[in-house]
């Protein structure tokens, strides 16, 4: 017998259809007492599985110089008002409210109190700062991604031939091969305009182009994706480039995607908290890492580190990385999830 309950049925309200609702009964499910019953309440699961009632959004658009006033009625010092709302004109007030979230008083919501006099010349110092981090971890994770494109090219095509992304030996599992030619096929489609790749449709009877074609157009995400279903052997050889396990890299490659977005798209990067973070080596134990914060910014410098100098054969990134961090005094270590600057 099946004992399964029945799908709660959609609520239509507006031409918009909903799931995440009850309508409440006698017993309020665990929303406030002063609910009617009967009422269709769009609710949410907080921590520990809570059921917590959403409301509805009602916060306005407010220009640049409300968005200054606000931020005075915070507690922000604001000595240039030309200068501030000048900068909150082509700065996302939404963006530079999670710098002001740093000095706040932390609780179970946001207080909106700051916890230390502040300025906005500090917020801008800090969103600068933030944005120059931004600059040297897209170059660098650029670099290591041209490398890493390259590796995954050559490694395999020296071993199956042009069209090696086609073929199914390549996969732990051969029946990975299906949807990865989906997403070439869906690549080759975005980029069909592109001289090399007409010239190539053009010309040849593959519908497919070889696979040093191919890596340029797929994304960091299709490389990560890839090298993790790979066959351990072939992992293990594109892995010997770079002198690191093979397991090791698969955490890398989704590590150094996460990262890599964070900084093509101007998202917050010094305090960050990562999805996808890198597993530490052996050889880098030592490195001062807060054990329960490896999902902090910190955690991705020694896999840097160690890329930088095989790529560079030198230690002059890491050198000029930790100067660059310790010149901002807004910032402690613990921010990246150390315990003290390497």
């Amino acid at each position: 017998m099946n004992h399964e309950q029945p799908a709660p049925p959609l609520v239509d309200i507006d031409n918009k259809v909903f799931t995440n609702y009850i309508i409440l009964n006698k017993t309020r499910h665990g929303i406030s007492s002063d609910t009617a019953p009967g009422r269709v309440v769009f609710y949410t699961l907080g921590h520990g599985g809570i059921m917590a009632e959403k409301i509805s959004f009602s916060k306005p658009s407010r220009s640049p110089q409300q968005q200054v006033a606000l931020l005075e009625s915070r507690g922000v010092q604001v000595y240039d008002r030309e200068e501030a709302e000048h900068f909150l004109r082509y700065h996302n007030y939404y963006q530079i409210s999670g710098y002001v979230y740093y000095f706040e008083v932390k609780g179970p919501s946001r207080t909106h109190r700051l916890a230390q006099p502040i300025s906005f010349s500090d917020l801008i110092s800090l969103v600068c700062f933030d944005q120059e981090l931004r600059f040297i971890f897209f170059k660098l994770t650029t670099e290591i991604e041209i490398a890493l494109r390259c590796s995954v090219a050559y490694r395999l095509s020296q071993a199956y031939g042009p069209f090696c992304f086609e073929n199914p030996d390549i996969f732990r599992y051969p029946e990975q091969a299906q949807p990865f030619k989906e997403i070439l096929l869906k690549a080759l489609a975005a980029h069909d305009k592109e001289p090399f790749v007409a010239h190539f449709t053009r010309t040849y009877q593959e519908p497919i182009p070889p696979a040093w074609v191919m890596v340029e157009l797929i994304t960091l995400g299709n490389i990560s994706w890839l090298y993790s279903q790979l066959r351990t052997d072939l992992q293990k050889t594109i892995a010997k480039d770079f002198s690191v396990d093979h397991m090791i890299l698969v955490s890398w490659l989704k590590a150094l995607t996460e990262l890599r977005n964070t900084c093509a798209h101007h998202m917050r990067l010094w305090n960050k908290v990562f999805v996808n973070y890198p597993k530490i080596r052996k050889a880098d134990e030592s490195f001062p890492i807060i054990p329960d914060q490896k999902n902090r910014l910190g955690s991705f410098l020694p896999m840097i580190f160690h890329l930088m100098r095989i790529l560079h054969k030198n230690q002059v990134c890491q050198t000029d990385l930790l100067q660059f961090l310790r010149s901002q005094p807004l910032i402690k270590p613990k921010d990246m999830g150390l315990s003290k600057w390497p």
